[in-house]
């Protein structure tokens, strides 16, 4: 077994509203070890997005929110994100877009675009780094937010349903992508999506949760083989398989 990236340990998240206090997430525990792709699904409102946000750390500079138990990261100052809009700097080219984070971490203008065109060259767009952000189309600049979640090499990598607003012919063309990326870089992964499908297909293991307070209420272990296609593996039994227990588990 691989050594723990992320440990969650009774996990519970509370906020205040108009209303009083609401509470979200309700004694999560879980784990994902290094390398591990993991698939989260649950019913709207039941807490996903804040889930990944508390692991990322962008809770705790919240005055009106309440977090209890415990949240391991191996490398805690070493995340990236990809929010479910590509949040891309419309005023910066692709290539500059993608080398972000490297500039932050003062990298040298020449690594900096060393390592960009790489990753542009790993998801196709290498012919778009001097284009913006407004001449690609919607897939291509996820792809761009998921280059540029990378470019420095974080130990994780954090996905809050970065493919729910594409049509479906394209959402499955990015879903073979981040398999791809997933098997060339082995980076640790921890996916949010509202699509049993998608979570299926991508996914080493699943997290269903329940509705709010959110908890997880089951785990299962994908079997799939690998390599896997977006199209080709839905045709496995134990595709079928697994999407009747989670829609069952969803119900």
């Amino acid at each position: 077994m691989n050594a723990e990236c992320v440990s969650i340990e009774g996990l519970s998240v509370s906020y205040l509203s108009s209303t009083g206090r609401i509470e979200a997430l309700r004694d999560i525990s879980f784990k994902v070890y290094d390398g591990e792709l993991i698939t989260i699904v649950g019913p709207s409102g039941c807490g996903k997005t804040t889930l990944l946000n508390a692991i990322a750390g962008l809770l705790n500079f919240r005055n009106d929110v309440l977090i209890s138990g415990k949240i391991f990261v191996k490398n805690a100052k070493s995340i990236g994100y990809v929010f479910q809009r590509d949040a891309l700097l419309p005023w910066r080219t692709v290539i500059e877009n993608v080398a972000l984070g490297l500039e932050v971490r003062n990298f040298l203008k020449k690594k900096r675009k060393e390592i960009a065109l790489d990753l542009l060259k790993m998801i196709g767009l290498e012919d778009y780094g001097n284009k913006y952000p407004h001449e690609l189309s919607v897939g291509m600049r996820q792809r761009v937010a998921l280059a540029r979640a990378i470019a420095y090499d974080p130990e994780l990598i954090l996905m809050d349903e970065p493919l729910g607003s594409l049509d479906a012919q394209t959402r499955m063309t990015l879903q073979d992508e981040i398999l791809a990326i997933h098997k060339k870089t082995r980076k640790t992964m921890l996916m949010v999506t509202h699509d049993i499908a998608e979570a299926i297909i991508l996914g080493d293991r699943i997290l269903v949760m329940s509705g709010r307070p959110g908890t997880v209420k089951s785990e299962y272990i994908v079997k799939l083989p690998k390599p896997r296609s977006a199209f080709s593996s839905r045709l496995d039994p134990e595709f079928s398989r697994l999407y009747g227990l989670i829609l069952d588990d969803l119900k």
